[in-house]
């Protein structure tokens, strides 16, 4: 076989396309996971119980919060093995880097309809909740109850923006 006037072998044809080949292959998407909980389960699993250890501290300090008997088994963050201030600062971060589920193509509502992820409200929104959230994690990096009061308000107001726009009128929709 001739190439530009050169002589190529059939061994060296079928090598660079076999090479050639898996790096078209390595190129392609793999088709993703879907995702298993719908928004509403997030919602119930992730950011309401995290969400709720940051408004806790509108009620308690949570460096008094005294560890469980047996910690490693507790069911409540702030007794926890992680307990106290650690534990409001887990659960910001957790709604920060939680908010990139929200985003998950593929997820659906608890209707059964695709979230909506690129919506333009609907990714403000998720912002937003991703914002409060580090506003969360500094206010309890600080250890400051009134930071946390602030923060609490952020998240607050995160919250029900959403759920004034998705959750009572139409269910993501």
């Amino acid at each position: 076989m001739q190439y530009g006037g050169r002589k190529i072998n059939r061994f060296t044809t079928a090598v660079v396309v076999v090479a050639f080949a898996g790096f078209l292959m390595a190129q392609s998407p793999q088709p993703a996971t879907p995702p298993a909980a719908n928004v509403n389960q997030l919602m119930q699993a992730l950011f309401f119980p995290n969400s709720n250890v940051v408004f806790s501290t509108q009620r308690q300090d949570p460096a008094a919060v005294q560890r469980a008997d047996e910690p490693s088994a507790a069911t409540d963050p702030l007794k926890s093995v992680f307990g106290g201030w650690g534990a409001v600062e887990n659960s910001a971060l957790t709604l920060i880097d939680g908010a990139d589920l929200l985003m998950t193509p593929g997820r659906t509502c608890s209707n059964g309809r695709a979230a909506p992820v690129t919506a333009p409200d609907w990714v403000k929104l998720v912002d937003q909740l991703r914002e409060a959230g580090k506003v969360a994690y500094a206010a309890a990096k600080s250890k400051n109850i009134d930071k946390m009061f602030e923060a609490s308000d952020v998240l607050n107001t995160a919250c029900s923006d959403c759920h004034n726009k998705y959750r009572r009128a139409n269910r993501c929709q």
